[in-house]
């Protein structure tokens, strides 16, 4: 994402949640407390299989930053797998890692070439594919394109482009980002528009050709911001971006090869606040309108009550908008391997689907290097140590289990300490199974009674302090959520309908 990163930034977080503990202080107070490890609290979750909301599209990460450094990691990780294969593993293996489901390719603007010194990482910096107009090397970008077909082969058939700034060849600054010389104005002059569409498009025809199963392109990335150095970005006002997807529109029509890829928009920053304008002008703009039937906004800055204000907003304006989120990550400094991070994340994904009812739910880098809270994997560019998080496997709670098609049904806790959100859908067996995940954002361990479904047999994966997604089979007298923790259930339904 995001030049808002390495920013200390007081957060009001305001959800679901009413119970748990407030402060870091009083969470080490509290766990320090060893007579709560024998403490245990009752509750109660509802199932209601009849009632049933969005069917989900797919749960995945970006490539962005670390792919075109880490897809080169050849070096020995285990006896069987190379580094690059261990995070690949990890992230997208269905049986020892999250199994993610899609994967967002950055498509890079060039700033590789020095033409950006305002980038002063080069983590931020991409390839892009142009020699010059027309003409492509397509074995640039050589590293992240090794981890984008890895997660091809591991199955993975919804495949984004996104792009953070268009080409540096046709930006007004020749550089990856803007200087605000003109305003508030993008960088990218109306009259480049076509060659920016014709590169978007040119690269995915021909990753389509090599068999990369390309399913959306996104020219816009949080317009919104100022993007003035830090990273490749680009600023759009409100009729920018409008008049650019247009554009976009049009050639896509014009390429009939094209025809099942997905234009994505608006990619803004957050749900509310400085998103606001762009909404407006997207609803009042009747190409846009009769062309999009979903949007895509990032989670950033948005709290319970941004998510519901937005919600009401689309309702009161009758828009039959189908919501994804496709991109977040937790803005603190500082590195977090511990469940407060994973919880947050979990909370955040609960929000997003109960609230919001959105499809596709997508995590910002997957790897890091920073001191902050960002990838589900740490890695150490100096040593090349790969440092998983709870992050990662609190992630796997929802990735491994709800699957492309699973839909989600009623779900609903007594206990304001415990969030849940559960699925129908048919597995690799085409048996038909429940899944439920519970959130126990409180300090006691809960003993969990499940109303509304008939079962027998139960299997549970636990992420908390102590355990990575453990496996457990238990019956319906022993569903245990321990404190701090996710746990997910996976149960063969049984129900009548």
């Amino acid at each position: 994402m995001n030049k808002k990163e390495f920013l200390i930034i007081p957060i009001i977080l305001i959800s679901s949640i009413a119970g748990g503990c407030s402060s870091n202080e009083e969470s080490a107070a509290v766990k320090d407390d060893t007579n709560l490890e024998e403490a245990v609290e009752t509750a109660t979750v509802k199932i209601d299989l009849e009632e049933t909301f969005q069917t989900v599209e797919s749960i995945g990460a970006s490539g962005a930053w670390w792919s075109q450094d880490i897809g080169g990691w050849t070096e020995e990780e285990t006896s069987e797998l190379s580094k690059r294969e261990f995070i690949a593993q990890l992230l997208f293996d269905q049986k020892d890692g999250i199994g993610l489901t899609s994967y967002r390719y950055n498509l890079g603007a060039g700033s590789t070439l020095e033409n950006s010194p305002k980038i002063d990482d080069p983590w931020r910096r991409a390839e892009s594919f142009e020699e010059e107009p027309g003409t492509y090397n397509w074995t640039n970008d050589e590293n992240a394109q090794w981890m984008l077909k890895k997660a091809v082969e591991y199955g993975l058939d919804d495949i984004y482009l996104f792009v953070n700034s268009p080409l540096t060849r046709l930006t007004k600054n020749g550089s990856a980002y803007g200087d605000m010389i003109e305003g508030q104005s993008s960088n990218l002059a109306s009259e480049n528009y076509q060659s920016f569409a014709n590169y978007v498009y040119d690269v995915t025809e021909y990753f389509l050709q090599e068999e990369i199963p390309v399913t959306h392109v996104s020219p816009i990335n949080e317009p919104q911001w100022d993007w003035t150095g830090g990273q490749e970005g680009n600023h759009y006002e409100p009729e920018e971006m409008v008049a650019l997807l247009e554009v976009f529109i049009d050639e896509k029509n014009r390429r009939p090869d094209l025809e099942k890829v997905a234009l994505s928009m608006p990619e803004l920053g957050e749900w509310a606040n400085s998103s606001n304008e762009y909404f407006n002008k997207i609803i009042e703009n009747e190409i846009l309108m009769n062309y999009f039937d979903t949007w895509e906004v990032h989670s950033y800055w948005s709290n319970y009550i941004a998510k519901t204000d937005f919600k009401k907003w689309l309702d009161e304006k009758e828009l039959d908008i189908t919501l994804k989120m496709s991109e977040w990550t937790e803005m603190v400094n500082g590195r977090d391997y511990t469940m407060d991070s994973a919880l947050t994340l979990a909370n955040e994904f609960h929000d997003d689907m109960t609230i919001l009812n959105v499809i596709a739910w997508q995590y910002w880098i997957a790897v890091s290097s920073y001191d902050y809270r960002d990838g589900l994997i740490y890695v150490d560019l100096d040593t090349k140590e790969i440092l998983p998080t709870k992050r990662l496997w609190g992630m796997g709670n929802f990735s491994k289990f709800i699957r492309p098609g699973y839909t989600r049904v009623s779900s609903i806790s007594e206990d304001k300490e415990l969030n849940t959100i559960s699925f129908l859908g048919t597995n690799e067996r085409d048996e038909e199974e429940i899944i439920i995940v519970m959130i126990n954002n409180g300090f006691f361990e809960k003993e969990i009674d499940i109303e509304g479904i008939e079962f027998e047999d139960i299997i549970s994966y636990t992420t908390d302090s102590e355990m990575d997604l453990e496996e457990q089979a238990i019956d319906n007298q022993g569903i245990i959520v321990p404190r701090q923790s996710i746990v997910t259930l996976k149960i063969l339904n049984t129900n009548t309908k």
